[in-house]
């Protein structure tokens, strides 16, 4: 009983951190060395930045579903444990 409950907690897991490191696309340019940031138009470059910040509020947003599968299955866990 405990094996299948630790199982289940392990998978939830894996399944949030998957969910926290999945690829988010982005749009932005990558930085090569044959673009100097000056030859970057400063309209583009700011778009670039804000196409950054999107993705980066992707990727935390996807740590609150994780969140709630972990959680979820903590609970359901110790209700069972607890009978």
């Amino acid at each position: 009983m405990i094996m299948n409950s630790l199982r289940n907690v392990a998978t939830a897991g894996i399944f949030a951190l998957g969910l926290f490191l999945a690829p988010v696309p982005t749009y932005a340019a990558e930085a090569t060395d044959s673009t100097a940031s000056s030859d970057i138009h400063p309209d583009i470059a700011r778009a670039d930045a804000q196409r950054e910040k999107e993705a980066q509020r992707k990727r935390y947003l996807l740590v609150f579903p994780a969140a709630v599968v972990v959680i979820t299955v903590g609970l359901i866990v110790v209700t069972r444990r607890k009978r």
